[in-house]
């Protein structure tokens, strides 16, 4: 059974039930007529109307995440997204002219059909909203626990209305094009048909959750793209640990670490302190204080298993003769140091895994295809150059400042998101 939350521009709040996906499909191929209609600069300014929403209403600003979408969805940032994406975005209206009588145009591939993960209770929009964009019509499975926040996200989108051109533009349209369904991710059926119906598959989740859905049988002509799992880290530079500005960096940090509880792909599990004057129980100390500032502001709750873990893990640190742990009371925060060059297993909760290295180059022996982003404390941004030199071919996606390591960005694991859900089409007149 298909519970679906939004259909034909109507938000159910209490969902409306379905058997399969029949009458959501119909009514997507029906309305992206509409969609396609909308000149792209209509559509940025609908959103820029939504991030405006978002911005003025406090309770919405409480939602995790919530400040981070409003800023990603300004005017000048998705104009710049689509600038970096494809170059122009009048591609996304009309064929353009590019001499010798060659005329090219992107055009939307169709339904857009989602799996979100459900680590970020926003992560919904940035695919979403992308493929909006883009000129695609919507099936998004959103996770049962994040479903009331999306709602109340969703909500801020009713009743939008723009003038472009001497022409009013509403925002109706666009959530005519969206629908938003839960069914049980057990259900081959149902997942089946999700995957048939789709001209593009876009994968958030675990290995497991991203085989099984990888696997369904889809069109021949249908587009993948896949956001697995991902692991984060950050590095200090010896510079930053022994300037002035050593604690100002650790409170971005400890910011870092605690948005999304640490579950998303950008979370750091672990920081590499280059080795300085600076004794590391020093450093540590001015990481703790960071960690008991951010406390006050947003206390660290905990879920039993993530106690439980974390509980463990001091008790084996606190008993080793080679490792150290320094914590608080009770489970604000975690800090395990060791000596061992490597990455460690997640726990979660503000639980970070501390290690010096010689040289923040140490680390290029760590990267996979499995790190996502790498949080950088350095105030030589060469050094910062030369590090992403030396580590993107190895496969990370992202070096960012510490602070920066949860803002949704583009690229974004490695792709331009809006340039891979639209059809590069070309008129040859020659």
């Amino acid at each position: 059974m298909i519970t679906c939350y939004s259909l034909n521009g109507k938000i159910y709040n209490e969902g409306i039930k379905f058997n399969n996906l029949y009458t959501i499909y119909s009514s997507l191929k029906n309305n992206l007529g509409l969609l396609r209609e909308i000149p792209i600069e209509a559509i940025i300014l609908l959103l820029d109307e939504y991030n405006k929403r978002i911005c003025l209403n406090k309770d919405i600003l409480k939602i995790e995440g919530a400040a981070f979408l409003s800023f990603y969805f300004k005017r000048k940032n998705i104009d710049k997204l689509i600038s970096d994406s494809l170059g122009d975005k009048c591609y996304l209206d009309k064929f353009i002219d590019k001499g010798n009588g060659k005329f090219i145009k992107a055009q939307g591939r169709g339904i857009a059909c989602h799996w979100i993960a459900g680590n970020v209770p926003t992560l919904m929009f940035y695919s979403l909203f992308q493929a909006i964009i883009a000129k695609n019509s919507n099936i998004v499975r959103v996770p049962k626990a994040n479903i009331e926040l999306v709602l109340k996200l969703m909500e801020l989108l009713k009743d939008i209305e723009i003038e472009y051109n001497f022409k009013k533009y509403f925002s109706k349209d666009i959530l005519k094009n969206i629908s938003l369904v839960y069914f049980d991710s057990s259900d081959k059926l149902l997942n089946e048909n999700m995957s048939r119906a789709a001209d593009v598959r876009i994968m958030w989740g675990g290995e497991e959750a991203v085989k099984s859905i990888s696997s369904l049988q889809k069109k021949t002509t249908c587009k993948d793209i896949v956001f697995g799992p991902k692991y984060s880290f950050a590095v200090f530079d010896k510079s930053v640990i022994e300037s002035k500005d050593c604690s100002n960096y650790m409170d971005k940090f400890v910011r870092d670490v605690a948005v999304f509880e640490q579950k998303a792909c950008t979370s750091p599990q672990v920081l590499f302190i280059e080795r300085s004057k600076i004794p590391l129980n020093e450093t540590i100390r001015k990481l703790c204080r960071s960690f008991e500032k951010l406390d006050k502001r947003y206390p660290n709750i905990l879920d039993e298993s993530t106690s439980a873990k974390i509980i463990n893990k001091r008790g084996q640190y606190s008993l080793s003769l080679n490792k150290n742990l320094y914590c608080s009371k009770g489970l604000n925060y975690t800090i395990l140091i060791n000596s061992e060059i490597k990455l460690e297993e997640p726990l979660g909760g503000r639980c970070l895994f501390v290690k010096e290295i010689e040289s923040i180059f140490d680390i290029k022996n760590l990267i996979t295809n499995r790190i996502q982003t790498i949080g950088v404390a350095c105030e030589d941004k060469n050094k910062m150059l030369q590090l992403g030199e030396l580590v993107t071919p190895l496969g990370v996606d992202r070096i960012v400042e510490v602070g920066l390591m949860n803002i949704y960005d583009y690229p974004w694991d490695g792709y331009f998101v809006v340039n891979e859900l639209v059809r590069w089409c070309v008129v040859n007149t020659n």
